[in-house]
């Protein structure tokens, strides 16, 4: 019996060290991933990597007012509000901690739009990994009755008499969204933006590039301030500006809420980087607003 007691003695003696250095490996190893460069999913236009929390769901409302200037029209319409609007409501859920899917509707062109984001890797606080990648796809389709065709219109190919297709209703939107958190109060992002739609309008491709670029500083526990512009690299007609934004968030368990200035007239990315938008250089802009509120599913397995 003693041998046999001796016995496990010398075998926990000979391998206890080899676990121990495992034990350690696996800390010294072990991955730790870096807060999100971004609170919420959403800078004020573009996207942003970061994916939703873990069983959740989320309602969100964008909204953006009549166009105004530096001049009597900011009084006169009272920031814009006195003027046509655009908005999207949606709503979005947590699949994983690495995915969720959203569905929403725009009132410009009667729009519906379904679309996911994908981590494929998260930034680590050693810098190892020195920036978040995500990968995001929206398709859209427009429900509004199509306009009249025109007289003498043809399709690409002058000969055939042009009609609308239901084909001619999608559009859609594919970006890399990489960021990185900087500092404990900087963040920024670039976001390659490939956009496109069955249905371009004359003389204009149906494949449109942009580069879209933000940034985050923090001010305070819950706020923030937030910039973004973004480069159309094709498709720009005489009266296309790139467009720019400015803004603030604010922040609280749950609730993620932003308020800017911008030159963008649309919501959806497929709208923004191929429709006319206004001249920042003419001091003309809309004021509008993003707000997320998220809820937490309960857990099934508590």
């Amino acid at each position: 019996m003693k041998k046999k007691y001796l016995s496990i003695l010398l075998l926990l003696a000979y391998t206890l060290p080899f676990i121990t250095y495992a034990q350690e490996t696996d800390t010294i190893t072990k991955k730790e991933f870096s807060e999100n460069a971004f609170t919420g999913t959403q800078l004020i236009n573009s996207q942003t990597s970061t994916i939703m929390p873990s069983n959740s769901w989320a309602f969100e409302v964008q909204h953006r007012f009549g166009k105004i200037g530096i001049d009597s029209s900011l009084t006169q319409q009272f920031l814009g509000l006195d003027l046509p609007a655009v908005m999207r409501i949606a709503f979005a859920w947590n699949i994983t901690d690495r995915f969720y899917f959203k569905i929403g509707r725009t009132n410009i062109f009667k729009t519906y739009d379904i679309e996911g984001k994908y981590l494929l890797a998260k930034q680590t606080v050693d810098f190892k990994m020195p920036v978040s990648i995500s990968l995001f796809f929206n398709s859209s389709i427009r429900s509004e009755k199509f306009p009249a065709v025109p007289k003498n219109s043809f399709f690409e190919n002058d000969s055939t008499a042009f009609f609308y297709k239901p084909s001619h209703r999608f559009a859609y939107n594919t970006q890399f969204i990489i960021s990185s958190r900087i500092s404990e109060n900087f963040s920024m992002q670039v976001n390659p933006i490939f956009i496109y739609q069955n249905l371009a309008a004359p003389y204009t491709d149906n494949f449109t590039l942009a580069l879209s670029s933000g940034a985050r500083y923090k001010l305070g526990f819950s706020s923030a301030f937030i910039i973004e512009y973004a480069h159309v690299f094709n498709n720009r007609g005489a009266r296309f500006y790139d467009p720019v934004s400015i803004g603030f968030e604010f922040g609280t368990p749950g609730h993620t809420f932003q308020l800017f200035a911008s030159t963008a007239s649309k919501i959806l990315e497929t709208q923004i980087y191929t429709v006319s938008s206004v001249n920042a250089a003419n001091a003309e802009f809309m004021i509008g607003f993003n707000l997320q509120r998220s809820f937490w599913r309960k857990n099934k397995s508590n």
